[in-house]
């Protein structure tokens, strides 16, 4: 049997196992399978008072965040739909739910991840979550009705029950420290995994160097007039008043094709480059910038010296826009990552923070293959779900967090017309680019 089908059948066992031990306390309500408790609450209060000082900065630094991270949020949301709008725009929202599965995989709309990860996501993502909410209303003496656990069908959660009058009595800071707790500290968890990523990347894998594509071109199969062998181990294809390159491998692939993809004629594929760019003219290349700098200090008609993982090459610039151009294109992951986080002034910086596996290319030292690719795809999945939980739930619509955030410092109405906005953005968001 199928690894992934194994380790689903397991996970489902699980939470019936645990449903079975708990079965004497949970309550239900409708699909909702719960559990309460107020044994938590009196810890939650003496740890509250106790580090008060320090709750109190934190829930306010946490307000002030939170509500950069709406406008982060609209502001993504609003660029990506106008993108799609124009045709260009990339899926940037999908239901995650646990497969039988060993491996990720992506349908519109769907993210489908091995349970294991699924649920060592959610357990991350929710405690503190929750827990935040509860410390947030502790040092500001409102009252925790219960603590508790839900299971809505597999899918597992927590909940901090407050009681709802007092909080709508209280004053708008205290109400605001309540309602952007949650979001915040998904936000810090997700920033603690960062750095156990770039931690584990430092531990078990060397850099290589910069990763990059050849720049493509589909033509119909009919146009080639001539093609012959180089010495570099690339063909040159003549198609109309045209030179294009291509492999014999990607030739062959594309066999039985009318229309095919080719390389454009730039330096880099004729001269054959290959393996990850660690140095130009003996400079370092640790980030794109850095290869752009690098390649722009040159002109047209210039050689530069490359040293990839693979060996050395001195290659001769061409031009293209007026400026010199070595005919490398950047990794699509990066090219998509990089769309998606348009909308901030300092995007390379920040790829290069979060996703710096998106065009650096790493060797595994010291570790297990599918240990490692084990811990890199979980440590790597659970920021992400905290960033993406924490950047939705905060969004001005009610009655998530930033909905009730937003209502604390307008009113009903007010809130009620943005919330249909911004929900309505949201879902253009998820289906729009598949109309």
């Amino acid at each position: 049997m199928d690894a992934g089908i194994i380790s689903f059948i397991i996970f489902i066992l699980s939470i019936i196992f645990v449903i079975y031990l708990g079965r004497n306390r949970i309550e239900r309500q409708g699909i909702i399978l719960m559990i309460r408790t107020k044994k938590l609450k009196d810890t939650i209060k003496k740890i509250a008072i106790k580090y008060k000082l320090f709750w109190n900065a934190y829930f306010s630094v946490g307000v002030f965040v939170s509500f950069f991270a709406m406008l982060f949020g609209l502001n993504f949301f609003i660029s990506n739909a106008l993108n799609i709008i124009n045709g260009f725009g990339v899926p940037t929202l999908a239901l995650v739910l646990p497969g039988p599965t060993t491996s990720f995989s992506v349908h519109p709309g769907l993210l489908i991840v091995p349970p294991w990860h699924w649920i060592a996501a959610i357990i991350v993502l929710i405690f503190p979550h929750e827990l935040s909410h509860a410390f947030a209303l502790a040092i500001n003496k409102l009252r925790i009705k219960s603590i508790g656990i839900f299971l809505l069908l597999f899918i597992p959660g927590a909940f901090v029950e407050p009681d709802d009058k007092q909080v709508k009595k209280a004053n708008k800071w205290a109400q605001l420290q309540v309602f952007c707790a949650g979001s915040f500290s998904n936000i810090v968890t997700g920033i603690l995994f960062v750095f156990l990523f770039h931690l584990f990347l430092s531990s078990f894998y060397s850099y290589e160097g910069i990763g990059y594509t050849f720049p493509t071109e589909a033509i119909n199969k009919t146009e080639i007039q001539e093609m012959a062998n180089l010495s570099t181990g690339f063909m040159e294809l003549q198609a109309g008043n045209k030179t294009y390159l291509a492999t014999k491998w990607l030739m062959e692939q594309q066999e039985n094709k009318t229309r095919i993809i080719v390389f454009k004629d730039y330096p880099a594929a004729r001269n054959n480059l290959s393996g990850a760019i660690k140095r130009i003219d003996n400079r370092p290349i640790n980030t794109m910038d850095d290869l752009s700098k690098a390649i722009s200090m040159h002109k047209s008609g210039e050689m530069i010296k490359i040293k990839t993982s693979s060996g050395e090459y001195e290659i001769v610039l061409t031009e293209k826009n007026e400026k010199a151009f070595l005919g490398i294109g950047t990794p699509r992951g990066y090219e998509d990552i990089y769309n998606m986080l348009y909308p901030l002034t300092y995007n390379n910086y920040l790829i290069d923070f979060l996703f710096p596996q998106s065009y650096k290319s790493y060797k595994l030292n010291g570790l297990p293959e599918g240990i490692a690719i084990f811990i890199y795809q979980l440590i790597f999945f659970i920021y992400n779900v905290c960033f993406g939980v924490a950047i939705i739930n905060i969004l001005p619509i009610k009655p998530l967090d930033g909905g009730l955030a937003l209502e604390a410092i307008t009113n009903k109405k007010i809130t009620k017309y943005i919330s249909i906005i911004v929900l309505i953005l949201v879902l253009y968001n998820l289906i729009g680019p598949f109309i």
